[in-house]
């Protein structure tokens, strides 16, 4: 009995094996690749870190807004900052708006009062969740030497001022967008270009490649190794990808109902949310960065 039941496993273990060979040949070894990628992303224990750069996250994200204002409002005026960081916001971080959009506004309310002592503080504090992350993206190539503290805090600097370049690029876009918008076509009817099925594909498309640049200047330039575009843009691909669709599933997942976080929470019950949904993008963050890995160790 136990020899037919021991036949009877091995036959549908040798089954599904030859499932998924067949299935990744079909895939051109894609089933492989991304295999590579969940037990490499389980090894580094990406889930722990994604929780403690969640919780990193809530510490820094105002003092990161405050630098975006204060630096962006030297090349840009303070209604387009405002403008492009809530627009931002709002696809980026689902939840929460209320708590966030008040903490905004306080901000380019205060923001004259913030010296350059202050700024420096604020700079420190920003930092931190973005050099925990520029760890644990390095951790994803196995073949990567592992980032000192100055050069991790440096690192994170120069992601601030990524950030800053992006939202000046992504506010001109804006822009040029919205100067279009009021403009007629006559061959399409006298239509403003608001009306069209073309506005309404680039303007959902600005904050998605704002993310998407963000991400692959993630990918490319934190491993402390050499990383190929075609690499980090396919982990950045897959994370845009499944960031929207953790968007709009945990939007419905908080409209629904299933649980309601200010009944157990109270007050805390927006916190408490924001840092969920920071856990979530985190994780996917991490794993896109270990995606890209793996299609770099399959290509060798």
């Amino acid at each position: 009995m136990k020899n037919k039941m021991g036949n009877s496993g091995k036959n549908s273990a040798g089954k599904i094996k030859s499932l998924y060979n067949w299935a990744n040949g079909l895939t051109g070894g894609s089933l492989s690749v991304f295999n590579d990628a969940v037990q490499h992303f389980v090894g580094a224990r990406a889930a722990e870190a994604s929780a403690s750069i969640a919780y990193y996250a809530i510490f820094s994200l105002f003092p990161l807004l405050i630098i975006l204002v204060v630096v962006g409002s030297f090349v840009l005026e303070s209604e387009d900052v405002q403008r492009w960081i809530l627009d931002f916001e709002a696809e980026v971080i689902p939840v929460s708006h209320q708590l966030i959009e008040e903490n905004i506004q306080r901000i380019f309310e205060l923001r004259g009062t913030v010296g350059f002592v202050a700024l420096v503080g604020l700079s420190w504090s920003a930092t931190s969740v973005l050099a925990v992350l520029v760890r644990n993206i390095n951790c994803a190539w196995t073949e990567a030497k592992p980032r000192n503290f100055l050069e991790s805090r440096v690192m994170a600097l120069g992601i601030v001022g990524g950030l800053v370049v992006l939202l000046f690029l992504s506010s001109v876009l804006t822009t040029v967008l919205g100067t279009l918008a009021r403009f007629s076509v006559p061959l399409w009817g006298g239509f403003s270009m608001h009306e069209t099925l073309l506005w309404t594909i680039l303007s959902s498309v600005v904050p998605r490649l704002t993310a998407f640049l963000a991400l692959l200047g993630f990918y490319c330039w934190v491993p402390n190794v050499k990383v190929k575009w075609s690499e980090a843009s396919w982990g950045a691909s897959v994370a845009i990808l499944a960031w929207e669709i953790a968007t709009r599933g945990f939007a419905w997942y908080l409209s629904s109902g299933i649980v309601q976080y200010e009944l157990v929470y109270g007050s805390l019950g927006t916190v408490v949310v924001l840092m969920l949904w920071m856990y979530i993008g985190v994780l996917i963050t991490l794993f896109g960065a270990h995606l890209g890995a793996a299609i770099a160790r399959r290509a060798g």
